[in-house]
């Protein structure tokens, strides 16, 4: 049977380690003011990119890796035999995917691609079972299914106290969003089958914790076996979301990181993110 490489996106919340371990190799990509490339993803801290909002005149945007770099990637991985499993961001939230469809019709290797349907800490979920899997020496089959698996059972939410972002991704209107931020509204947001959908929002300082409490009460009927905590900004809410997290689920490995520079142009800043995985 042959080896199968991993390739997935700088999206993906991997820890360096496993990225090295496992063998994976991560795409970085563009980072595009007024359409021109600023930098790479991998280059620049998320701190620097947040300031980049206030600065740029233009909010930067994260750009797609391209078809050539992907092709070429492909190719010397598979120069050896190996298969290639390619596994990127939600085609919700970048055209990579789409790109790595048309390289791997054009590449000289044989190549898998997968839209994993989810967000940054979600992709990370599915090429860590990947991973596993490829050393465990599973078939390709079993292995995408397992990762089908991982796709279905993972949740994700996102709470945002300004919308900017949200406006300039068109998630809301210019028009909703200029009145509901004079209003200082905030939004608690879900990402589910493969796309932004809000739970809730309002004016209130108390709003996020009290989705919280509810949503805490579903956790406990659930078999949670990883969760993450992304923040992009200030990391306030992140640290009381971990207090609380860490309270109701002692037990539980929870992470808690900065968000990266993909899912902060999505979420704007200080924004909070959490995900996690059904058992």
């Amino acid at each position: 049977m042959p080896h199968i490489k991993i390739v997935t996106d700088s999206a993906a919340h991997l820890p360096t380690a496993d990225i090295n371990h496992y063998h994976i190799t991560v795409m970085n990509s563009p980072i595009l003011i007024k359409g021109k490339i600023f930098g790479y993803v991998n280059q620049i801290s998320q701190q620097k990119f947040l300031k980049m909002f206030d600065k740029a005149g233009k909010s930067p945007i994260i750009g797609e890796v391209s078809v050539a770099n992907l092709i070429d990637t492909y190719n010397k991985l598979g120069a050896d035999g190996s298969q290639v499993l390619s596994i990127h961001l939600s085609d919700t939230l970048s055209h990579t995917y789409a790109n790595a469809k048309v390289a791997a019709e054009k590449s000289t290797s044989q190549v898998t691609v997968v839209n994993s349907r989810v967000t940054s800490a979600g992709l990370a979920y599915q090429v860590m079972t990947a991973a596993k899997a490829i050393s465990a020496s599973k078939p390709l089959t079993a292995i995408l299914s397992s990762m089908d698996k991982v796709r279905q059972k993972t949740r994700i939410f996102f709470s945002a106290p300004n919308n900017s972002q949200l406006v300039n991704r068109r998630l809301i209107g210019r028009i909703r969003g200029t009145i509901e931020n004079r209003l200082n509204v905030s939004y608690v947001i879900e990402f589910k089958d493969n796309d932004f959908s809000f739970v809730t929002h309002g004016r209130q300082d108390d709003l996020v914790s009290r989705f919280w409490d509810k949503q805490l009460a579903v956790m406990h009927h659930e078999p949670i076996v990883q969760l993450s905590i992304l923040h992009s900004g200030n990391p306030d809410r992140a640290n009381f979301l971990y207090k609380m997290l860490t309270a109701e689920f002692p037990f539980l490995s929870i992470s808690q990181v900065p968000t990266n520079p993909e899912m902060a142009c999505f979420i704007g800043s200080d924004a909070t993110g959490v995900t996690y995985l059904l058992g």
